[in-house]
């Protein structure tokens, strides 16, 4: 983008769960699609949460090229016709902040995160393998096992809900202050889903489906400056895309591989007239 500002390293967070390594990095993993296929853009959206500056500088080394496995999440991703079953849903508040990780048949996972500069909604597919770990660990069976006395009550201010679905479609249910010590089998299945969540909320490729896209002129963008922009020409020798803010007189120019860095999702259709 031919601006003053320099887009930012992708800072890549490396975590472990049941000895299964991810790497949050979008190499092979986004597919060529068109407009049809970028999310529409949450009112008042971010791309991801901001790295602290030393917390960035400390992740670039373990920058690897590979996801093991996980890819982006394009269109509805129906299973047989049908939306995907629900897993695993985490829901957590803090004051105004509200954070949410759900896994579904498949291994898609969603998150939105509500109240902290921005409103982040994003979803992947994790492979086979990485979505049994987690169910190993995190089911109805061991969540009925956590004895609900044993929790600390939630409050006004904090509060958290975890629920896992059985093979019914019924779910157990357990709700706690998430700021407060847990029992070890509910930290255990808690500890998980907040690094898958907060892994995802800093990932700016593999989770945001402006990653692959092919722009066409007259396609519009949603900036994460929350300004909307359009697609008004592809300069097919150098992959450069020139977009006009649809609000201001400026026009940027960005290259198409870098699209990803600087816009959330497809600007909201207009509603159509009677």
């Amino acid at each position: 983008m031919h601006t003053s500002r320099r887009p930012g390293s992708l800072a890549v967070l490396l975590f472990s769960i049941f000895n299964f390594q991810f790497a949050i990095c979008a190499s092979a993993q986004t597919q060529p699609h068109d407009i049809t296929q970028v999310d529409t853009a949450p009112s008042g959206g971010a791309i991801a949460v901001p790295l602290p500056e030393s917390q960035a500088r400390r992740l670039r080394k373990y920058e690897i090229p590979e996801l093991v496995g996980t890819r982006q999440a394009l269109g509805p991703q129906l299973i047989d016709g049908r939306l995907p079953r629900p897993l695993v849903d985490f829901r957590a508040f803090a004051g105004p902040v509200e954070q949410r990780i759900s896994l579904f048949e498949g291994g898609l996972v969603a998150i939105s995160m509500n109240g902290a500069g921005g409103t982040i909604r994003k979803k992947m597919i994790i492979p086979q393998d990485a979505l049994t770990a987690y169910l190993k660990m995190i089911n109805a069976t061991n969540l009925a096992a956590v004895q609900e006395r044993s929790l600390p009550n939630a409050t006004g201010s904090a509060s958290a809900q975890l629920r896992a679905y059985d093979d019914r479609g019924a779910f157990v249910e357990r709700r706690f202050d998430p700021t407060a010590a847990l029992p070890k089998p509910l930290q255990d299945q808690v500890l998980p889903l907040q690094d898958l969540l907060r892994a995802m909320s800093e990932d700016r490729t593999v989770t945001n489906t402006v990653a692959g896209y092919d722009p066409q002129i007259g396609d519009q963008l949603v900036g994460d400056d929350k300004k909307t922009w359009k697609v008004v020409r592809v300069i097919a020798d150098s992959n450069i895309v020139v977009l006009h803010c649809t609000t201001d007189p400026t026009t940027i120019y960005v290259q198409k591989k870098d699209l990803y860095n600087y816009f959330i999702g497809a600007a909201p259709k207009a509603p159509q007239q009677p």
